[in-house]
C-alpha cells in the first residue's frame, strides 16, 4: 500500500477508486482488506475531493469491491450481548421478616409452657396426619420445640440461613419457601414412618429446608454461569448442602434427632431452590 503511484504497473490515472474514507486511518484500514487479499492498492488526496481515495487496479475493481462491502457489513453487526451473571445475593437480609418468625417462635414456646396439650394437639405426627388426617401438623410442628437449648440452637441456626435465602429470593418469599419446604419435610417423614406412631417438632426441619433452598440456588447459578465448569465444582453447593446435613443434623448415638425431618427438609429445600432459580431464569429471559 502506497500514498503515491510509483510502484503501480498501471498509470495511476488510470487506477480505479473503490471506496473514499473521511481519514487517512480508515483508508489505510480497507487497504489492509485489499492487502490481505493479495493485491495491490494505493491511498491518494486529492484536491477536490473532501476525504482520501483508496485505488486499485481496474482488473480486480469488482472482485475488491465486493470485499470491502463484506468487511463493512460483517462491521456493522452488533458485538453478541454477554450473559448477565448470575447475582445469588440481591435483595436485604429481611431482619424484620426474621424478627417476625423469631417472635412466633418465642410466643408458642410460651404457650406451650402455659398448655402442656399443646404438643399434643400441634406436634407433626404420622397417626394425626395420616389417620386422623389433621393436616396443620406438619406446618405447626415448626413452632414447637422440646426446651430452650433447643429453642435457642433452632433460631440462631434459622436467622443464619434464613438471612442467606431472604437475600437470595427476597425475605417474605424467601421465609415463605423456607416453611414450606419444612412442612412439606414434615409431611413426607409421617407418610414414610406410617402406620408406626412417629411424633418430632422443631423448626429444624425448616431450617434445613433453608439450606437446601440456598444449595438449589447455587447449583443452578453455577450451571446457569458462563463458565464451562466441570461437573464436581458445578456440585459443589449441594455437595456443600449434603456435608453441612450430616454434621449438623445427623444427631449423636442415642439421641432423639428428627433425622428424617431433616433429610426431607433438605431435600424438599433443595427442590424449591432449583424451581426458583428455573423460574427467575424465565423471567429474566422474558424481560
Amino acid at each position: 500500500m502506497s500514498d503515491t503511484d510509483e510502484n503501480a504497473s498501471t498509470p495511476w490515472e488510470e487506477l480505479a477508486e473503490v471506496g473514499t474514507f473521511p481519514s487517512l486511518e480508515k483508508a489505510y484500514e480497507h487497504g489492509l482488506v485489499i492487502l490481505a487479499m493479495g493485491e495491490a492498492c494505493w491511498v491518494a488526496k486529492f484536491e477536490n475531493l473532501d476525504g482520501y481515495s483508496l485505488l486499485v487496479e481496474p482488473s480486480v475493481t469488482e472482485r475488491v469491491s465486493r470485499e470491502l462491502h463484506d468487511y463493512d457489513q460483517e462491521q456493522d453487526i452488533p458485538a453478541p450481548k454477554t450473559p448477565p451473571q448470575q447475582e445469588i445475593f440481591r435483595y436485604p437480609a429481611g431482619w424484620d421478616v426474621a424478627g417476625i418468625w423469631v417472635f412466633c417462635v418465642l410466643m408458642v414456646f410460651f404457650w406451650q409452657n402455659k398448655d402442656p396439650m399443646l404438643v399434643e394437639r400441634a406436634a407433626s405426627s404420622s397417626i394425626g396426619l395420616i389417620r386422623n388426617l389433621e393436616w396443620w401438623r406438619p406446618f405447626t410442628a415448626l413452632f414447637l420445640h422440646a426446651d430452650p437449648q433447643h429453642l435457642m440452637g433452632n433460631i440462631l441456626s434459622g436467622l443464619l440461613f434464613g438471612t442467606l435465602v431472604s437475600r437470595s429470593l427476597g425475605p417474605w418469599r424467601g421465609w415463605a419457601m423456607i416453611l414450606a419446604s419444612g412442612t412439606v419435610g414434615n409431611a413426607i417423614t409421617s407418610i414414610i414412618t406410617y402406620p408406626e406412631s412417629f411424633v418430632s417438632l422443631g423448626a429444624s426441619t425448616a431450617v434445613f429446608g433453608a439450606l437446601g433452598i440456598l444449595s438449589g440456588l447455587g447449583f443452578s447459578a453455577m450451571r446457569q454461569s458462563r463458565l464451562r465448569l466441570p461437573l464436581a465444582k458445578t456440585t459443589a453447593p449441594i455437595i456443600a448442602g449434603v456435608v453441612l446435613l450430616g454434621m449438623m443434623g445427623g444427631g449423636g448415638p442415642g439421641g432423639n434427632t428428627d433425622v428424617l425431618g431433616h433429610i426431607f427438609g433438605f431435600c424438599s429445600g433443595l427442590a424449591t431452590g432449583l424451581i426458583a432459580m428455573y423460574r427467575k431464569k424465565e423471567t429474566d429471559s422474558d424481560a
